[in-house]
């Protein structure tokens, strides 16, 4: 090997890969990368068409603004990795069980999967991009953030043969293989929960403003149970949010909407005025409420469809008629003052339930959690009517 392109990674060696292949996983700090990675890009010829294109473009913005919001936040992130396959000379040197060292030519080696990582992170660097050869743009990281991203660990995965060397169609296949397939589970909560919102960060300040803490605050999880100390969860007090501002026919589906009904995007203005409605009607229910929270984890107060209908209650009550903050309160304190009980008799009366098999509790009776929210909703709204408000 010529030593100017001779590279050494230590690691811990599988060699229970199929078709041949040795895996050598390693680590280096991001720094120190670009020294591990080849001049010219084998796969390039496969991709070099689309990379700039508007889906690679936008992975790469938010692999960007991921990398940028946990450097300036210092909060954890999954390491970052590459994988390459060694397809020149390789000597390795078992150094005990499975921890073996990897010698290698860096210009007989491709890379096949970590691309708009090593995009991403060579523009918060300021590096020119290896691939396109251009820079992104100015990076908006301190030069101290900087020095923190670049002294992070980068996880190598080396692929390479033993005995010989790894045939160009090996490469290939693996690069397809690996790029075509993506492994990461798909949830409408886990896209919603990471989206760069208003109605995001609308949720955490009206947990905040509700002080939802001393009740035992909000889960970031789907749903809670009863062993659960939390009163809410993060997408239900989000769901609210819209449905204030834009009515129960709103809907989130892959995406939070970016859009009221009638086109008007959703600013964070807009979401601001929402909780100026939503935060008074929320405090008078839970003001009523305070105790139950406390000694009762299985009343319909805790239901996320509730929680939810007095999303509907709030656009409701102010969609053609200006409210004060008192008179919300209040009307959230009438609520509140309901037997949230599940075998309290007055919900015979709402037709989202209807009697257990026991005949003693009040469940379910539409099948669906939208209608469920919306009888309920709709009992709320007589139950106001009733009292004058």
């Amino acid at each position: 090997m010529r030593s100017t392109d001779e590279r050494t990674l230590v690691g811990y060696q599988s060699t229970k890969i199929l078709g041949g292949l040795t895996l050598l996983q390693s680590s280096s700090s991001i720094e120190h990368m670009y020294e591990y990675l080849p001049q010219e890009h084998l796969m390039w010829e496969h991709f070099s068409a689309s990379y700039e294109r508007s889906v690679n473009k936008e992975r790469l913005s938010k692999l960007i603004t991921y990398y940028q919001r946990n450097i300036i936040s210092n909060t954890p992130f999954e390491m970052p990795y590459i994988s390459l396959v060694v397809y020149g000379n390789a000597r390795e040197n078992l150094l005990s069980n499975n921890v073996a060292s990897l010698q290698y030519e860096k210009e007989r080696s491709a890379v096949v999967d970590g691309f708009l990582t090593i995009s991403a992170l060579s523009s918060l660097l300021d590096r020119t991009d290896p691939f396109t050869g251009k820079l992104l743009g100015k990076s908006t990281l301190s030069e101290e953030q900087k020095a923190t991203l670049a002294s992070l660990d980068i996880r190598f995965h080396i692929y390479y043969g033993q005995d010989k060397q790894v045939d160009e169609k090996i490469i290939s296949r693996l690069f397809f293989d690996i790029n075509a397939i993506d492994s990461k589970v798909y949830s409408q909560h886990i896209t919603t929960h990471v989206q760069d919102s208003p109605l995001n960060m609308g949720a955490k300040k009206l947990a905040k403003e509700l002080k939802l803490e001393s009740l035992g605050g909000m889960s970031e999880l789907n749903k809670i149970t009863k062993s659960d100390s939390y009163v809410t969860t993060h997408s239900t007090l989000t769901s609210m949010i819209l449905t204030c501002i834009a009515g129960k026919g709103a809907r989130i589906t892959k995406q939070l909407p970016t859009h009221l009904p009638d086109k008007t995007l959703i600013t964070e203005q807009i979401v601001e005025n929402g909780l100026s409605k939503l935060v008074p009607l929320m405090r008078g229910w839970l003001s009523s409420l305070e105790n139950k929270f406390r000694q009762n984890n299985n009343g319909f107060h805790r239901s996320m469809q509730v929680w939810q209908a007095l999303g509907v209650i709030a656009y409701e009550l102010t969609r053609d008629e200006i409210l004060s903050e008192n008179e919300l309160f209040a009307a959230g304190q009438n609520l509140g003052r309901l037997n949230y009980d599940k075998n309290a008799e007055h919900w015979g009366d709402c037709e989202a339930f209807k009697r257990d098999t026991s005949g003693k509790s009040w469940i379910n009776a539409t099948g669906g959690g939208r209608t469920f929210r919306d009888k309920v909703a709709l009992y709320f709204l007589a139950n106001l009517r009733e009292n004058h408000f």
